[in-house]
């Protein structure tokens, strides 16, 4: 920016010294009536020089622009949404497994994860849970999450202390 304006000043400042070595030289009279209209134009293309170089943007252009920033800013916002809603599911789902746990006598830790089904809702893929279970307590808290949550036993895991969660 501070060179455009630089180089502006520049061609005004090199107009206005041509025009008064001009208007020097030249002999009175018409001639010189003549070369003060000409330096007058010179002097007026050197001010007005900026206003032709720019290009003016339509408003079409201006609304366009406006346009493709806000579906950004949207699809930036709705990614934003789903990961905070996911987040929130996640927790929920291990939150009723654990409760789930609880009932059974079993004190465990338990980390879902989610994915976005076709309708636009977040449902549970996949789940671990960490603890200390007897066969009877895994094989029912096995049941409620393929029953309950309808995460099928491929992808459940109950990992020990030592593999913890992956």
């Amino acid at each position: 920016m501070m060179e455009l304006l630089r180089a502006w000043l520049t061609g005004i400042t090199a107009a206005a010294i041509l025009c008064a070595l001009a208007n020097s030289l030249m002999p009175e009279g018409a001639v010189r009536r003549v070369g003060k209209l000409a330096c007058g134009l010179l002097m007026l293309s050197a001010i007005l020089r900026p206003l032709v170089e720019v290009e003016a943007l339509s408003p079409g252009d201006l609304l366009k622009d406006y346009q493709a920033r806000a579906a950004v800013q949207a699809q930036t916002l709705e990614e934003e949404r789903n990961a905070a809603l996911k987040s929130v599911i996640e927790q929920e789902f291990a939150a009723y497994i654990v409760d789930k746990a609880a009932q059974m006598g079993a004190a465990c830790t338990a980390q879902v994860t989610c994915q976005l089904g076709e309708n636009g809702v977040f449902l549970p893929r996949s789940a671990a849970l960490q603890g200390s279970f007897t066969p009877r307590q895994k094989e029912e808290l096995a049941r409620i999450l393929e029953e309950e949550l309808a995460i099928p036993r491929a992808r459940q895991s109950f990992p020990t202390k030592e593999e913890g969660f992956q």
